[in-house]
C-alpha cells in the first residue's frame, strides 16, 4: 500500500521544490524501473550454465589461436572474447559484409552422427594483415577494399585448416568433437548452411595484431550444433558424476567400517534357557541342578553378539577352557 504523506511532509516537498533543491528528473529516474524486453515469439534456447560453458570453451580457443598465429606470423597476437549473443542467423548474416571471409567448418563428423555446422568470421582488416605477412610482408597493406582473389583464399585456407584442429582441442576437456573445413565463402549473401531462422550463438572476439592493427573475429555456431553437443557433455557429465560418487561412498564405506573393527562387542554364548516359578526361585540353593531345555550332543548353541543371534556351535574344550566350534552363521 502507498504511503500517505501528512499534511506537513506536503508542505516541506513543496518548499524544497520551490527553492530548487529537488531535482525532478532524478527522482523519476529513481522510480523508473529497469525493465528486459523479452520475445515470446523467439524463446532463448540457451542456459546460463550452457553460455558460461561456451565462454570457457572458447577463451581456451583464443588462447590456441593466438599461439598458432604468433608463431606463423611472427607478430604478437591478443584476443579475448567480448560478448556472447543470442540471436537468429538472418540478424547475424544481415550484420555482415557482402564481402566476407567465413570459414565453414562441420562439427562432430562421422563421431556422434550427422555434420553440424559452424561459421568463422574474420574481419578484413585482419585477414589481408595475415595475407601481407604469409607473403613475406610488413603486415601493414591490410587497407584492401576488394574481394579476395584464388590465390588469397588457397594462402589462407591452410590457417583454416589448423583452426579446426583449435576447434578440437577446445572442446577436449568437455567433449570429444571432430572438426573439419568444409570450405570457405566470401560473399555473405550466400551462407546457406543454416536456416534463416534457426537460433544461433555468436561469439565475438576482439583481436590485435602486432600491437597496433586491431579488428574482429566472430564464431557462428547453430542450436541445433549445440545441442548435440550439449547432449553428449550432459551424458559423458553424468557418468563422470556416478563413478566420482560410487568411488566416494566406497571410500567413505571402507573408512566407517575400518573405523568400527576397533569397537568393542559383548560376544555372549546360550548353553540354553529354562522356566521356573517365582517360588523356585526364592528357594534356590547352592548345589541345586537347573535343566535346561537343550541337550548338549545335539543342540547347537547360540552365540549372539550384543543381544543380536549371529552363529551357531558346538560346545567343547579348548587349552583346558571351555570353547566354542562355530557351526554355522546365521548373519553376514
Amino acid at each position: 500500500m502507498a504511503e500517505i504523506l501528512s499534511q506537513q511532509q506536503i508542505d516541506e516537498m513543496l518548499q524544497q521544490l520551490m527553492a530548487g533543491n529537488v531535482d525532478i528528473e532524478n527522482i523519476e529516474k529513481e522510480k523508473s524501473k529497469k525493465i528486459k524486453e523479452y520475445d515470446f515469439r523467439s524463446p532463448k534456447r540457451f542456459t546460463r550454465e550452457q553460455l558460461k560453458l561456451l565462454n570457457s570453451i572458447f577463451d581456451n580457443f583464443a588462447w590456441l589461436f593466438c599461439l598458432q598465429v604468433s608463431s606463423l606470423l611472427r607478430v604478437s597476437c591478443e584476443m579475448e572474447i567480448v560478448a556472447i549473443e543470442e540471436q537468429q542467423f538472418h540478424e547475424y548474416n544481415n550484420a555482415l559484409n557482402d564481402s566476407v571471409l567465413v570459414g565453414n567448418f562441420s562439427l562432430l563428423k562421422g563421431q556422434h552422427g550427422e555434420d553440424k555446422p559452424l561459421l568463422v568470421e574474420i574481419s578484413r582488416e585482419i585477414s589481408f594483415s595475415m595475407i601481407d605477412r604469409l607473403l613475406g610482408g610488413s603486415g601493414y597493406g591490410y587497407n584492401v577494399q576488394r574481394d579476395y582473389t584464388e590465390i588469397e583464399i588457397a594462402i589462407l585456407e591452410y590457417l583454416f585448416k589448423q583452426m579446426a584442429n583449435m576447434i578440437r582441442n577446445a572442446w577436449q576437456n568437455y567433449v570429444e568433437v571432430v572438426s573439419e573445413l568444409i570450405g570457405i565463402e566470401t560473399n555473405a549473401r550466400l551462407l546457406q548452411t543454416v536456416s534463416p531462422d534457426e537460433t544461433v550463438a555468436i561469439i565475438i572476439f576482439d583481436m590485435v595484431l602486432n600491437n597496433d592493427l586491431t579488428g574482429k573475429m566472430s564464431i557462428c555456431i547453430p542450436a541445433e550444433t549445440l545441442e548435440s553437443v550439449f547432449k553428449v557433455f550432459k551424458l559423458k557429465h553424468t557418468r563422470q558424476n556416478k563413478n566420482i560418487s560410487n568411488t566416494v561412498d566406497d571410500s567413505k564405506r571402507d573408512h566407517i567400517f575400518g573405523a568400527l573393527k576397533t569397537s568393542d562387542l559383548v560376544l555372549s554364548a546360550y548353553l540354553g534357557k529354562t522356566e521356573i516359578t517365582l517360588k523356585d526361585l526364592l528357594n534356590l540353593q547352592v548345589g541345586d541342578i537347573i535343566t535346561l531345555n537343550t541337550q548338549i550332543k545335539e543342540d547347537p548353541v547360540m552365540i549372539e553378539i550384543e543381544d543380536v543371534p549371529w552363529y551357531q556351535g558346538k560346545l567343547g574344550i579348548s587349552k583346558k577352557n571351555y570353547a566354542i566350534k562355530i557351526s554355522k552363521v546365521l548373519k553376514k
